[in-house]
C-alpha cells in the first residue's frame, strides 16, 4: 500500500496515528505514518486482533482509542482522539484502505 494514502488519512484533525500491518505468521511489516510512540500499540493490537479472531478490535488508551481491522494477513490500525467528529469517519476510511487501490468494477 503506497504510504501516501496512509498520510492522507493521518491530515484528518483528531487523527494521530496510522498503519497498515502485514502480518506473516509471527513477523510484522509495517507502513507508518503519524507519532512514533503509538507504533508498539498498534502492533499489539493487530495481533489481538488476530488472536481473538475477530475482524476488528478497538483498545481504549487514555484519550486516545485504537481501532485495528483487516483479515489474517493484512491490518489497518489508526489511533484517533475518543469523542472526536472524526470517529464517525474512521471505519469508512479504514474500508477504503484495505479495498485493492486498483480494483476495477465487475459490470453485470
Amino acid at each position: 500500500m503506497a504510504t501516501q494514502r496512509i498520510e492522507r488519512i493521518l491530515r484528518h484533525d483528531g487523527i494521530v496515528a496510522v498503519a497498515e500491518l502485514r502480518l506473516n505468521g509471527d513477523d510484522t511489516d509495517v507502513s507508518w505514518a503519524g507519532e512514533e510512540r503509538w507504533r508498539p500499540l498498534l502492533v499489539e493490537a493487530a495481533r489481538l486482533r488476530k488472536l481473538s479472531t475477530e475482524a476488528s478490535v478497538r483498545v481504549l488508551v487514555g484519550e486516545h482509542a485504537l481501532l485495528v481491522c483487516g483479515d489474517d494477513r493484512q491490518a489497518i490500525g489508526v489511533v484517533f482522539l475518543k469523542g472526536h467528529p472524526v470517529v464517525k469517519s474512521v471505519v469508512r476510511m479504514i474500508r477504503q484502505l484495505l479495498r485493492q487501490p486498483n480494483a476495477v468494477p465487475q459490470a453485470y
